[in-house]
């Protein structure tokens, strides 16, 4: 086909946006421009990769791009998988955002990313006048590391504020002008605080202070007595667009100074969900609430809701061929750039029953813990009960978004296709544990290639100059669980180009997507048959496309069965009887347009069969030697305890061909359906030799937020996969090894600490307590056994002195007589499900 050059061509941006990401800049479209002060609206372009960047906490600060009018979100994705986001200070100002983790032992430092357009705020010019040193500082010194942000309020520039990291205060130069300020200061273990404060510079410097004791807490609460408040974001926006506030995880209380002025407002987003909510114990409801102040901060930000006044909708969250745990995210969808998504841990498979804010349009997301993520347009709900929502309908397949992602420009050929685990109900699926390969040819002769590249990275290519034929490969591939589907993904297209072009020209691919009906929550066949549909589209304008194959295989692609094809105005539909011996159904269809272009894109494992899934082992890969902890058992702490190193998984791994990577899961019962997971750290291998590679799979386990359940303690299995370096092996072992998770106990004791006579009897007591996962507390421990032991001063080995059973307080007491001096210490032994404890030493001095 030749691309004809019309005035309608789309002229994009986005060969300046391949150029700077090689460059490692960060580029974002700009948002919308409906609201005062906005940015400006975008024009049509190629869709943008996700910017980002690290925090100093380790964990991924993503700027997400958003399709039509809403303009650019974040969100901040937890360093380890399982685990809940921290507290974060932000602003957005002059185009940049800025994001501080908050409420750490240590001050933390901020990091910037560029949004693309800034806002209509202008940063402080040059000025001829005379300016003046003003300090703002914090009554008090129990903050530190703020945020300090000063604005004239008149002309509304902003002026740069040089922050005291390890203090409380900053200081600004400013000329003569009424100003205001906003200070975000937080303290370890403390609630945030968002302050206020107008002052006026005349012809002298002077201190500006902030006073938290006028601050008031805000807050969106619900009449359903369980729900608690799991995260929240609060911001203000000023009168040009400027954005100040928290996103604070945990549910964590955030102040605010009340304060009166036209055009500013306070945002408050709040999540709300069970409590006793944890990431193998997800809530059954999720509220979802949003409201507006405007004019400044009311003398009480409070607003309680009655969950009959809410919308209502149950979503289904199905799982990627495997059951696991991940987080579903919102973001209120307002015409800046304040949207911040709030997450809250979710299971796949599961329902959820949501709450939201009616006439608020939200955007929501899920993500699978260590694999794709799933992004919804944002949707507004009237009150009363509305349509329900499902996720991660399978097939997962790579599908294009207007305005394309490939377009040739000049003698470059560039390519970005990021949504390849895009689900067949249109939610935007990304997969950043996924790699890819590029493969550009002409008449059979090889133009260009790349292999695991990274998703979502963009590709580019030198092309000639003249009309050419293309073939065109783009494979995905999924590194491992928990996406046990699409696990290689190939679309391989056909098409002409006429050569060289100064813009930016959509290539003129034809795309065909495929949906499957009748699967269930785990995407899995049963008994009776299903449908397979097929659309075909291009990309070309005014150019109708059609089906004209489609395939499935029950052998992973090695052999093909042709379905019935009878193409209607682009789509096709056949009935499949799965075989019911089957584990995993790939799917390959094929399409044409009438400008010449084709495609054929071919899914392995598009959904499950059947059968249920099990061990697998193709070739030669081996996994041995599996010790998780040391072969110790695990008690884990009920909260996050940054001083405690981690647990580890270490096992070796052998193939002819050598390791290529592989990663480690811990699971409770049925490794195919689990009742509970446990996500490591990627694995770091340390290579023996050619075919040999000892690995080490890092874990923290925070009890009360990843657990959260008393009859998850016990044993829990460990699952092993590993690939081959030449792709060619791979390895998915449930059960290669088994770890102790045990609740932690604690033994208290309390002895004499003055001389006691030789011969007497002397008192000791104690109380015995374990650790409840589903609240986060200390509970007594009553009915156990608890020993009274002693040790000699010099030895070594502690003798049982009485045995007792603790009482329904947990307390233990025993009278033993004074023989010699010694160390007397109380111990609990390990029982099933419960951990050992030690009470502290305490030596009793005999005379």
């Amino acid at each position: 086909m030749i691309l004809r050059r019309t005035g309608k061509r789309r002229r994009t941006a986005y060969g300046a946006l391949v150029g700077a990401l090689a460059a490692g800049a960060v580029v974002l479209a700009p948002g919308s421009g409906e609201a005062a002060g906005g940015p400006s609206a975008p024009s049509a372009a190629a869709p943008v990769p996700s910017a980002g960047a690290t925090l100093a906490t380790g964990e991924r600060l993503e700027v997400v791009p958003r399709r039509g009018k809403s303009a650019p979100g974040f969100r901040v994705v937890p360093k380890r998988q399982g685990e809940q986001i921290g507290r974060y200070a932000y602003s957005v100002l002059d185009g940049k955002l800025q994001v501080r983790p908050v409420g750490l032992k240590k001050p933390a430092k901020a990091t910037t990313v560029g949004l693309g357009s800034p806002t209509r705020s202008a940063t402080a010019p040059r000025a001829a006048l005379a300016a003046y040193a003003v300090k703002i500082q914090l009554a008090g010194t129990d903050h530190f590391g703020p945020i300090i942000q000063v604005w004239n309020r008149k002309t509304w520039t902003s002026y740069e504020v040089e922050e005291e990291q390890f203090g409380s205060s900053g200081k600004v130069s400013l000329p003569p002008g009424d100003y205001i300020t906003v200070g975000m200061y937080n303290n370890w273990q403390q609630p945030d605080h968002i302050l206020t404060k107008t002052f006026t510079v005349k012809d002298r410097g002077l201190t500006v202070t902030f006073d938290p004791s006028l601050a008031k807490e805000t807050a969106i609460t619900a009449d359903e007595p369980s729900a608690r408040r799991y995260a929240a974001a609060v911001s203000l926006r000023m009168p040009n667009g400027d954005i100040v506030g928290f996103l604070g995880g945990w549910g964590n209380k955030v102040y605010v100074t009340p304060f009166s002025l036209p055009g500013a407002s306070l945002r408050v987003h709040e999540v709300l969900v069970k409590d006793g909510t944890a990431a193998n114990s997800p809530s059954p409801y999720r509220y979802d609430l949003y409201h507006n102040f405007p004019g400044g901060v009311p003398a009480l930000p409070k607003v309680q809701v009655r969950t009959a006044d809410l919308a209502r909708t149950v979503t289904t969250l199905r799982s990627a061929g495997d059951d696991t745990t991940g987080w579903f995210s919102s973001y209120p969808s307002v015409s800046d750039s304040s949207g911040v998504y709030l997450p809250t841990p979710v299971r796949f498979p599961s329902t959820v029953t949501e709450y939201a804010t009616p006439g608020q349009a939200f955007g929501r997301g899920v993500s699978y813990d260590g694999g794709p993520r799933l992004d919804a347009a944002p949707r507004t709900l009237p009150t009363g009960t509305g349509p329900a929502e499902t996720f991660g309908v399978a097939p997962f397949a790579l599908r294009s978004f207007p305005p394309s992602g490939a377009v040739q420009r000049g003698t470059k050929l560039e390519v970005y296709e990021p949504w390849a685990y895009t689900d067949s109900l249109g939610h935007e699926g990304s997969d950043y544990e996924a790699v890819q390969d590029f493969l550009l040819t002409s008449r059979g002769t090889k133009l260009a290639e790349v292999k695991d590249l990274d998703m979502p990275a963009a590709w580019s290519a030198t092309v000639p100059k003249t009309q050419t034929p293309y073939e065109l490969t783009h494979t995905v591939r999924h590194k491992g669980r928990p996406t046990r589907l699409s696990t290689r993904q190939t679309t391989e297209w056909a098409f002409s180009s006429d050569g060289y072009s100064g813009y930016n020209t959509n290539l003129p691919l034809a795309d065909v997507d495929v949906r499957v009906d009748g699967l269930d929550v785990r995407n899995a066949a049963g008994a009776a048959p299903v449908t397979v549909d097929a659309v075909a589209t291009s990309r070309t304008e005014g150019a109708t496309a059609s089906v004209t194959g489609l395939e499935y295989s029950a052998d992973d692609g090695e052999t093909w069965t042709a379905l019935p094809v009878a193409d209607s105005g682009g789509r096709a539909s056949a009935a499949l009887s799965v075989p019911q011996g089957a584990r995993y159904i790939s799917l390959r269809v094929s399409g044409k347009d009438s400008e010449g272009s084709s495609v054929r894109r071919t899914v392995v494992r598009a959904f499950a069969g059947p059968a249920p899934a099990a061990d697998e082992t193709v070739g030669s890969t081996r996994i041995t030697n599996v010790v998780v902890n040391n072969g110790r058992v695990i008690a884990p702490v009920m909260y996050d305890d940054p001083n405690k190193a981690p647990y580890t998984v270490r096992y070796t791994v052998t193939d002819p061909a050598g390791v290529a990577d592989t990663g480690v899961l811990l699971h409770r019962s049925d490794p195919g359906r689990p009742d509970a997971v446990l996500r490591t750290w990627p694995s770091e291998c340390t290579k023996v030799d050619a075919t040999t590679s000892t690995c080490e799979a890092p874990f923290q386990l925070n009890a009360r937020s990843m657990l959260g359940r008393n009859d998850l303690a016990g044993e829990w299995k460990v699952a092993i996969w590993a690939r081959s370096l030449d792709g060619r092996s791979f390895t998915d072992q449930g059960d290669l090894g088994t770890a102790q998770i045990l609740r932690e106990t604690r033994v208290t004791i309390n002895a004499p600490t003055v001389p006691v006579t030789k011969g007497k009897a002397f008192a000791v007591s104690g109380i015995a307590g374990i650790a409840d996962w589903s609240t986060g507390r200390w509970n007594a421990l009553p009915g156990k056994t608890v020993q009274l032991e002693f040790r000699k001063p010099g030895t070594s080995a502690y003798t049982v002195a009485a045995k007792v059973t603790a009482d329904t307080t947990g307390t233990v007491k025993s009278a033993p007589k004074a023989a010699y001096d010694a160390n007397w210490r109380w111990l609990l032994p390990r029982t099933p499900g419960v951990g050992a404890a030690a009470s502290p030493v305490v030596f009793v001095d005999v005379r």
